[in-house]
């Protein structure tokens, strides 16, 4: 019985999770707007424990901010703030590359190319589902955070984990709502190439081109984002 109510309990909150995550992106929730837990408690006719428990999830993501004696309101989209952390991602990226084209194992590079493999097998589904768009944003965080792994340097991962943490709204919104053209890919799969290949030279400028990449769709996502925050 036990046992029941925790699935249930489990249950209640993805699902909470995921409606609320869904009325964030498509704008139905608005940027800085505040949430009212008892309000949303009753639109999903949930208790306060499923829903605190998706709005802390929500914040590890960075959608939604949480402040003392205030509660939680939509995160606000800052470009600015985006692309600082993209220069400094970048610098983390191609340091992560160069070095484990050194310091890889055989390990190691089976699964940077199992994560590619898993990456071209979500494609070749040819399915468009909000589901696949996270899968697809897991697997392109994931990839780094092995690559990161294989350098065996404990700091890079740590900052490279932060960073990433900090970046993850924007990369998500980037993967759900600008055209990319199935570019991530062909990114993704540059960088392990080059190093599989051992190859620090190819890594450095396939790690330095995804970012740069980011960078240029950060422009287009500032100008859904604006469309959105007045028509929302």
């Amino acid at each position: 019985m036990e046992a029941a109510k925790k699935e249930q309990r489990g249950s209640l909150r993805e699902t909470t999770y995921l409606q609320l995550k869904e009325l964030i992106l498509n704008g139905q929730l608005r940027p800085s707007e505040r949430l009212s837990e008892s309000t949303l408690a009753k639109r999903f006719g949930v208790s306060r424990t499923p829903l605190r428990e998706a709005l802390m999830k929500l914040e590890e993501e960075g959608l939604i901010v949480g402040q003392r004696n205030i509660g939680y309101t939509v995160t606000d989209l800052d470009i600015t703030k985006f692309c600082d952390l993209l220069v400094v991602r970048e610098a983390l990226d191609v340091c992560a590359a160069r070095l484990a084209c050194a310091t890889a194992t055989d390990g190691d590079l089976d699964r940077i190319r199992g994560v590619v493999r898993q990456m071209e097998e979500l494609r070749e589904s040819g399915d468009e589902k909000p589901a696949d768009a996270a899968r697809n944003l897991d697997l392109g965080l994931y990839i780094h955070r092995v690559i990161a792994e294989s350098t065996r340097n404990e700091a890079l991962v740590r900052v490279t984990e932060q960073v990433y943490q900090q970046l993850r709204l924007a990369l998500w919104l980037e993967v759900l709502w600008v055209d990319l053209e199935h570019t991530d890919l062909d990114e993704h799969r540059a960088i392990a190439d080059a190093i599989c290949a051992r190859d620090p030279e190819a890594a450095d400028a396939a790690a330095r081109a995804h970012v740069q990449s980011s960078l240029k769709n950060m422009s287009k996502l500032q100008r859904i984002w604006a469309h959105r925050r007045t028509t929302g």
